[in-house]
Order: C-alpha cells, then sequence, then structure tokens
C-alpha cells in the first residue's frame, strides 16, 4: 500500500534502443531499465520502496491516514482483521487496534515479511513509523498526541499482531488457510499495482473479497488510471481503472451497492505516474464464490 514518486521518461526511439550499446548513456540519461514496467518481483525492493511513498507525509499519505481513521472511528468494535498483501507498511493497522481484537497480516514478498518483521521486533534498521502514528492519533484526538499515547499506540499494534504468512493472490485460495473469512479485510495498493490487466485485476479482487465474512468489511485503497509506479530504478506495471470500475468490481464481487464508498484523492506530485488515488468501503452481502479465470 498496507500505498508513490514516478520517474517520467520520454519513449526510446528505436534508432537509440539499436545505437544503445554503441554509445555511452550522457550524463542525465534515463536507463533503458525504466521504459517497460518489470513483473520481476524479486526486483522490488521495501527499504526504495518505503523512502519513495512513506518517507514524508505528503497530502497523498495525510488522505490514506484520515480515510483510516474515520472508517475505525464510525465501526463498532469487532473481531479479527486480515491485512492482504500488506507490503512491509503498518499504516492500516494504527487506527484499527482501536476496534479489532487480532491482526492477521499475509504478503508476498518475504523482503517484505521481513520488513514488517523488523518493526514488530524492534529492529533499530526498522523503518520509522512514528509520523503516522503520531499523525493517526492526533487526528482521532483533535490534535493531540502525547508521548505516552505513542508509546502506547505503539505496542498495541505490536501486541495485536499474531501473525504473518505469506500469500498468493493469483492462488485460489489465496493463502494457505484461505477459506477462513474474516470481519475486515484491508488490502492496500494490491490488486491493482501487480498487473496490467483488467480481467487479472478483477480476478484479484474477487480473491480477496472471498476472504470478507457475510455482513463483514472490505477497506481498499488503489491507484486511479496508472500506467505503473515506480520503484527505486524500476518501474512495476499497474492497472489503469477508475471509480467506476471498482465499484462495477464491487458489486460483482458480492458487496451492497449501498455500502460502497469510495473517496478520490489527487496524486500529491506531478510526476506520478497515476492520476490520484481511490480509498473505498464496502460491506458483503452475498456468498460469491471466487470465479476461474
Amino acid at each position: 500500500m498496507d500505498l508513490s514518486t514516478q520517474i517520467s521518461t520520454d519513449a526510446v526511439s528505436l534508432n537509440a534502443l539499436t545505437h544503445s550499446s554503441l554509445k555511452p548513456l550522457l550524463p542525465g540519461t534515463l536507463s533503458i531499465a525504466l521504459d517497460e514496467p518489470t513483473k520481476d518481483w524479486r526486483e522490488f525492493d521495501p527499504s526504495a520502496y518505503l523512502h519513495e511513498y512513506y518517507s514524508d507525509l505528503g497530502e497523498e499519505n495525510l488522505a490514506i491516514l484520515r480515510f483510516y481513521t474515520d472508517v475505525f472511528h464510525a465501526m463498532a468494535p469487532t473481531g479479527t482483521m486480515l491485512d492482504f498483501g500488506s507490503g512491509p507498511t503498518i499504516y492500516s493497522l494504527i487506527a484499527a487496534v482501536t476496534k479489532v481484537k487480532e491482526i492477521q497480516i499475509v504478503e508476498y514478498l518475504e523482503a517484505n515479511r521481513l520488513e514488517l518483521r523488523k518493526w514488530l521486533m524492534r529492529d533499530n534498521t526498522a523503518f520509522n513509523w512514528l509520523p503516522f502514528i503520531k499523525k493517526t492519533i492526533e487526528l482521532e484526538q483533535k490534535g493531540w498526541c502525547s508521548a505516552f499515547d505513542l508509546a502506547r499506540r505503539e505496542a498495541l499494534i505490536r501486541n495485536h499482531v499474531t501473525s504473518i504468512g505469506r500469500c498468493d493472490v493469483r492462488q485460489t485460495p489465496p493463502f494457505v488457510g484461505g477459506w477462513q473469512t474474516y470481519d475486515i479485510v484491508a488490502s492496500n495498493f494490491c490488486a491493482e499495482s501487480i498487473t496490467d490487466s483488467r480481467s487479472e485485476w478483477r480476478f484479484f479482487l474477487e480473491n480477496i473479497s472471498s476472504l470478507v465474512k457475510v455482513g463483514g468489511t472490505l477497506i481498499m485503497t488503489t491507484l486511479k488510471q496508472a500506467t505503473s509506479y515506480s520503484v527505486g530504478s524500476h518501474r512495476f506495471p499497474a492497472v489503469c481503472i477508475d471509480e467506476a470500475d471498482l465499484a462495477s468490481a464491487l458489486l460483482a464481487a458480492g458487496f451492497s451497492s449501498a455500502s460502497i464508498e469510495i473517496r478520490s484523492v489527487p496524486a500529491d506530485r506531478p510526476s506520478r505516474h497515476y492520476q490520484g488515488l481511490m480509498l473505498a468501503t464496502a460491506v458483503k452481502y452475498n456468498r460469491k464464490p471466487t470465479r476461474g479465470r
């Protein structure tokens, strides 16, 4: 996500590609590796991702924190939450621990799972989430966050996380024991951020949605009208969707039309390869099985 400074590039001409091996790159010339998104997820660097997306509380990140704060403020206390495809992030958990009893995390990449474990184990090389935790508490408490509040929330997050496991949204079920369903499933920048295929994206969204209990809530943040997103020197694929696409896919996955709420946020940097973010919630009303492809 639990969620990107993009490097704009001009198209490389066939002639330039033909002669690139004969001429050294001029200063400031962009590597050809950035021209096409890669689907080699071994190239995904969690540290570069965290630095690129979460090194500051820009407008996108503030909107995400406000969204999660509002969602959990309005929610009655509940049981178990699943964070599906969390990446190396914990921001979706900060407000959640005020309302849920238990949080389970599943993530595809081992490098991301290691990054999560580092933070949970208080490793001094782990990413610093304190600004995000502090801002969330300030949003909850109308501008006030004491050192005690901050320390208590950190401890709550660590105490609420009971497991970190592997998932693969391309498989059905998407993880071992994956037919278990949850009161809340959160998924941030997952289904739309691993493919450029609309049919695959809909399959992934339905697969994630199959984990939500009837009467349970899906919380989802997605890229809007994206072509890709960058992580360090690599670009990764994203599917181009908008609010109508997302609402339609949620309906098809068994969510109540009256419950679907989508907020839109513009990209906060002109170099993004997407127009903005969509922040959505929906309540499951129909036990719809996941389709095969």
